[in-house]
């Protein structure tokens, strides 16, 4: 295995447009390959740089023989994608005004030693900005 190569791929069962939208317009992730469209679409941190993160619409995982989705209503948050940072304070502000809904201000987590705040794309996926080195 190479754990070191891993890619976030997000299954997107709602509006595959405006997923796509989120991650490029208030995120700023340049597409790769694919498009708005789906079914999927590969994405870089800039030009000229490999993908480090994936969606794809959650109807086409049916591909896959014997995959089900599970039940979003009862479906508690099981993965939380972790976005560190050099500059959480900047980051923040400039996801906020992008139009990102954060669940609340970046706060320090003593037990954890660092700095944090979370938001969820459109899809509801959970993400922690965090600045591990405790915002010092």
């Amino acid at each position: 295995m190479r754990f070191n190569e891993a890619t976030i791929r997000i299954l997107v069962r709602g509006d595959y447009g405006a997923c796509y939208d989120f991650y490029t317009g208030k995120l700023g992730l340049v597409p790769v390959w694919g498009d708005r469209n789906g079914p999927y679409t590969s994405f870089t941190v800039k030009e000229g740089e490999p993908p480090c993160f994936a969606i794809f619409s959650a109807a086409n995982m049916a591909m896959f023989k014997g995959y089900e989705q599970p039940d979003a209503n009862v479906q508690p948050d099981t993965v939380a994608a972790i976005l560190p940072t050099d500059d959480l304070d900047g980051d923040y502000k400039r996801l906020k005004a992008a139009g990102v809904a954060f669940l609340g201000e970046p706060q320090h987590i003593e037990d954890w030693g660092m700095r944090c705040v979370y938001f969820r794309d459109t899809e509801g996926n959970l993400f922690e900005l965090n600045d591990a080195d405790g915002g010092v």
